[in-house]
């Protein structure tokens, strides 16, 4: 039997004021060695959670691939470490998109340093795969500037829903 339209309804919603509004600001901090360039570009606020994100290249080795997404140690300026919670990378060619997913540290808008200590690489498919760590190390300070996060809700017109 197949749904007509009248078996649906939705009830009228008015636009609502969420607790904390998403926001990012922009990073463009770029370690690199003769070998892999990594940029930071981004840094973004959601909720429970801070995502940085950038892109990886690899410069001279097109038979090379990213075996798996480095671990970027993050911590604020006064040295409290922030807690990843996942990590993921999407290839194009030589060059990777990563992004790191942090629980949100108490106050953004601060100083930080990041760090990768090296990032693991593999030639081959199949059996024949073999791994080799690329020793760094890329590092990055950065801060957020107070300011970045937007203050108040969100920037709902209040007559939006009137009758």
């Amino acid at each position: 039997m197949q749904a007509s339209a009248h078996d649906l309804e939705i009830g009228a919603t008015r636009p609502h004021r969420v607790g904390r509004d998403p926001w990012a600001v922009a990073l463009n901090e770029t370690a690199a060695t003769d070998d892999i360039t990594v940029t930071l570009l981004a840094l973004a606020a959601v909720d429970e959670v801070v995502r940085v994100s950038g892109i990886m290249r690899l410069l001279r080795h097109s038979d090379l691939r990213l075996s798996n997404v480095p671990a970027l140690d993050l911590a604020t300026l006064d040295g409290v470490p922030l807690s990843l919670l996942r990590a993921h990378a999407l290839p194009n060619g030589a060059m990777y998109w990563v992004s790191w997913i942090y629980g949100r540290p108490a106050d953004v808008c601060t100083g930080y340093k990041g760090r990768i200590d090296h990032i693991d690489l593999s030639l081959g498919a199949g059996n024949g795969v073999r791994v080799a760590a690329v020793p760094g190390s890329w590092t990055f300070t950065f801060r957020v500037p107070e300011g970045s996060a937007p203050v108040g809700g969100s920037h709902l017109d209040d007559s939006v829903g009137e009758a």
